[in-house]
């Protein structure tokens, strides 16, 4: 019994040593960045419209000739839009940041009507866009851009997936020391471990063929 103690206490000790070298680095784990390079069809994922200043400047650089922006599912308290608050659909802050960054409007394409996840996303522009492009330029953030890119290359096969994290939403050096930095981390860690277990939420809760 001593012995199974001291091997299960043994393990337990190596797990959190083996978590703690890991730690500083979680937040690079969860980075998977490529170079700018010129695609079809640039792509700002849903979750911040900050992208779009980031997007325009990939598209004014000749990277792509269209710029795709999804719809997501409307978040604004149901209770308050019931008395009469106005609140803007998240693709609307998009428009209107691309259009102020000189980004043409006949240029952006809007799909999806409510997707709830970035497997969602992708699903339902796969199937809205109507062919199969030979490349794509994804715009996301730092911390999210490794799972965005195995659900874009699973989710596209045949397609060049070029996953561009956007600067203006890096993590701090020390993000375990920045709460919103930190908050990010923890989340996209619990996001990430979701998908790899095979979850993903959607609108209709049916993969895509």
């Amino acid at each position: 019994m001593k012995t199974f103690l001291a091997v299960i206490g043994g393990l337990t000790l190596l797990v959190l040593l083996v978590a703690a070298s890991v730690f500083p680095f979680l937040g690079r784990l969860l980075e998977s960045a490529d170079d700018p390079a010129p695609a079809e069809a640039i792509v700002l994922l849903n979750g911040n419209p900050v992208r779009g200043i980031y997007g325009a400047e990939l598209y004014k650089k000749g990277l792509a000739p269209i710029i795709f922006v999804g719809r997501p599912e409307f978040t604004a308290p149901k209770e308050l839009v019931a008395l009469g608050m106005s609140y803007e659909h998240e693709e609307e802050y998009y428009l209107r940041c691309l259009a102020i960054m000189g980004v043409p409007r006949n240029a952006v394409r809007l799909f999806g009507q409510g997707h709830l996840s970035t497997v969602d996303e992708a699903e339902t522009l796969r199937r809205e866009m109507g062919f199969s492009p030979k490349s794509l330029l994804v715009v996301t953030a730092g911390y999210h851009s490794r799972r965005a890119r195995l659900i874009y290359e699973k989710v596209f096969p045949d397609t060049k997936i070029t996953v561009c994290p956007d600067p203006q939403e890096a993590l701090k050096p020390r993000w375990w020391k920045d709460r919103a930095s930190a908050t990010r981390v923890a989340l996209e860690t619990m996001k990430m471990a979701y998908y790899l277990g095979g979850g993903a939420f959607r609108l209709d809760a049916k993969p895509a063929p």
